[in-house]
Parts: structure tokens; C-alpha cells; sequence
């Protein structure tokens, strides 16, 4: 008899503890479906967050703003302008007085310039091309020397160099109208043209 209740106890107790253990696996069970249903929610919105910001379209302004930052600068021609030789110092022509001329040879005391002669000579020749604007002026040195060059406004401030031929240097330049005034090196030596008018020491040259 002793037996049979202490077993009738221990089913009992048993009984009594089988309800509890399925009460603690329901609340194990429910515990992970809420873990799965909450790693589902987060992983949905973290891929559709990480999509929005992969897939999202690239700001117009920025790409405006590379463009501009790429694009080479525009190339610039350089235009070199020639401008024709300028006139030394243009002027209205200057014709020396007619009184002063004739009254040198009058005086008793001898010329300053011994080379100069008595017959005036045709030192400068202008000829005019209806096609073309400027004029060939041919400069003539009756003196001597060794080398001679004109140099003047026209030349660039550079001696151009004449040539010797029937006892007088030459040479022949395209010239534009207007004043000029110019001078003969000869032999390293600046002098005027004896045959032509003279101002502020040089000789002046006036092309029409």
C-alpha cells in the first residue's frame, strides 16, 4: 500500500510538472518567431535605404559643374599686326626761302662744305606706279668714301646701303608720300645731302 501511493505521488508531481515545461516552449517558440519577424522588417528597410542611395540619379548641377571643370579653355589665335614703316615725322613740305639760297653765293667768305659744287645735281629721283601707292625714290651720293648707307624713318632707323656705279653710289626704296628727314653714313660718319633742303640738320625728303 506504501508503494502504490508514493508512485500515485510521483505521477502526480509529475503531472504537475509537465504543464510548466510546455508553458516555457511556448514562450521559447513565440520569442524566435518575433526574432525572425523583426530581422525580416530590418533587413527589408536597411537594402531598400542602401538601394535608394546607390540607385539615386547623380545632381544635374554636379555633373554641369565636372562638365565645366573639364572643358578645355578655347584656344587663341595670335594676330600679329605689320604696320607699315611710320613717317619719321610727317610735315607739310617745307620749301626753303628763295632770298636765303641766292644770297650764299654772295658772300665773300668760302662755303663750309668744300665738296659741294657749283652745279646743283639730281641727288634724289622719284617715280610714281598707278598700281601701287607707294613711289620708287632713288637716293644718289656724289661724294666719296669707302662704304655709304641712307638712314631715316623710312628705313626703320636702319642704314640701308647704296651701291657704287658711275662714280656715285645708288640705291632705290619703296617709299609711301609724306615728309621726311634722313642722312648719309659714310664711313661711320653721319652727313646731309648737299643737293637737298636741309632742317634741324638732316635732309628732308617730301614724297607726293
Amino acid at each position: 500500500m506504501a508503494d502504490e501511493k508514493q508512485e500515485e505521488a510521483a505521477l502526480a508531481e509529475f503531472e504537475a510538472k509537465q504543464p510548466a515545461q510546455t508553458g516555457n516552449k511556448d514562450v521559447w517558440l513565440f520569442l524566435i518567431i518575433v526574432d525572425v519577424v523583426f530581422l525580416c522588417v530590418f533587413g527589408f528597410f536597411l537594402y531598400k535605404n542602401l538601394s535608394a542611395r546607390l540607385l539615386a540619379p547623380a545632381d544635374p548641377t554636379e555633373i554641369v559643374a565636372a562638365v565645366e571643370e573639364v572643358a578645355p579653355a578655347p584656344e587663341v589665335e595670335e594676330v600679329v599686326e605689320v604696320a607699315p614703316a611710320p613717317a619719321a615725322e610727317p610735315q607739310a613740305p617745307v620749301v626753303a626761302p628763295e632770298p636765303e639760297k641766292k644770297a650764299e653765293p654772295a658772300q665773300p667768305a668760302p662755303q663750309a662744305e668744300p665738296a659741294q659744287p657749283a652745279e646743283k645735281k639730281e641727288s634724289i629721283l622719284i617715280k610714281t606706279n598707278p598700281k601701287s601707292k607707294f613711289r620708287q625714290v632713288t637716293f644718289r651720293y656724289y661724294g666719296e668714301g669707302k662704304k655709304v648707307a641712307v638712314v631715316s624713318g623710312f628705313t626703320m632707323a636702319k642704314p640701308r646701303a647704296l651701291t657704287k656705279k658711275n662714280g656715285y653710289w645708288e640705291t632705290t626704296l619703296a617709299i609711301a608720300p609724306g615728309s621726311y628727314k634722313f642722312l648719309y653714313v659714310v664711313d661711320g660718319e653721319q652727313i646731309t645731302d648737299p643737293y637737298s633742303e636741309q632742317k634741324d640738320g638732316r635732309s628732308v625728303l617730301v614724297v607726293k
